[in-house]
């Protein structure tokens, strides 16, 4: 089974309940988004890490904090949201050392804070293997929070920094999730979609383009591939968290791409255009490619 038809059955299922007047976008997003007040909406995501699929045994603590709260705020991010507040909860094996305990929520303490993020509470339990959840709440002005849906033909889409190789360099506990570097987006540039990359290029651009309705073209030769990585290695490794988004044509030109560089030392790539519709909701230089992307459950 696919991620794709758990996330459908969520769909059909969950949504059986009594309709609700200030939800803006339920599942099949970044985040969900709920009307808060006159001003703002909140915006809400859940991520999970657990022992041997997203982490190995043996890594520090201060790094697994460090994910947990990154992946959660990619998500924000792709909303172009800020954080507000947090619950953290827990699964942990018998023999799990007070230093390891100390280490992690002091890491993860000091990093929300830094963010401004507020952790409220959470749950913990014993299991198996360490498994370690977030859930994170953030704010957006209302009605401004960026979705998938919104492509339209002809926007150019771009992605940010450099795809691939993230279990070899290290960056899948270590990349930054670009919070202010999608804010600045959204004032600067007004995208028409984004979404952050967390299961590689080429699968969360085929999300992209389905829920647009559109198709994604994909020109290879532009995708920013870290050194050594390959175009496919560059668009299926997954974890990269970087920004995938579309700009109207007419909001986009060379100085502003150069203005984002400069201010966060981050590159800002044009790689491909939305179209019309077809078979496929991603081509790569014109063409269907049997690839796919981080595969949750299999193929």
């Amino acid at each position: 089974m696919r991620e794709e038809e758990l996330i459908s059955f969520a769909r059909e299922f969950f949504s059986r309940g009594k309709a609700f007047r200030d939800l803006t976008k339920d599942i099949g997003d970044d985040c969900a988004v709920v009307g808060f007040d006159k001003r703002s909406d909140l915006i809400l995501t859940c991520d999970t890490l657990t022992e041997g699929t997203h982490f190995l045994k043996g890594v520090p603590p201060e790094k697994l904090a460090h994910k947990l709260l990154a992946v959660n705020l990619s998500d924000i991010a792709a909303m172009a949201g800020k954080p507000w507040l947090a619950l953290f909860s827990f699964a942990a094996p018998k023999g799990l050392s007070k230093k390891f305990a100390e280490t992690f929520f002091g890491a993860l303490g000091r990093e929300a804070d830094a963010l401004g993020l507020r952790i409220v509470g959470g749950d913990c339990v014993a299991g198996e293997k360490l498994t370690l959840t977030l859930t994170v709440l953030g704010k957006v002005k209302k009605g401004e929070a960026l979705l998938r849906s919104g492509a339209k033909k002809g926007d150019l889409v771009f992605v940010t920094g450099r795809l691939g190789g993230t279990l070899k360099s290290g960056k899948h506990l270590s990349f930054q999730p670009r919070l202010e570097e999608a804010r600045y987006l959204k004032e600067k540039l007004s995208p028409s979609a984004m979404m952050d990359l967390s299961d590689g290029l080429f699968e969360d651009g085929r999300k992209l383009a389905l829920a647009s309705d559109l198709t994604m073209r994909i020109q290879s030769d532009l995708v920013p591939a870290l050194a050594g990585c390959s175009v496919k290695e560059a668009m299926t490794g997954g974890e990269d968290f970087e920004l995938l988004l579309t700009i109207p044509p007419e909001n986009w030109n060379e100085k502003a791409g150069k203005n984002f560089q400069r201010r966060f030392k981050l590159e800002l790539t044009l790689v491909g255009v939305m179209d019309n519709k077809g078979k496929d909701p991603l081509l790569i230089d014109g063409k269907k490619r049997p690839w796919s992307g981080y595969a949750h459950f299999g193929i």
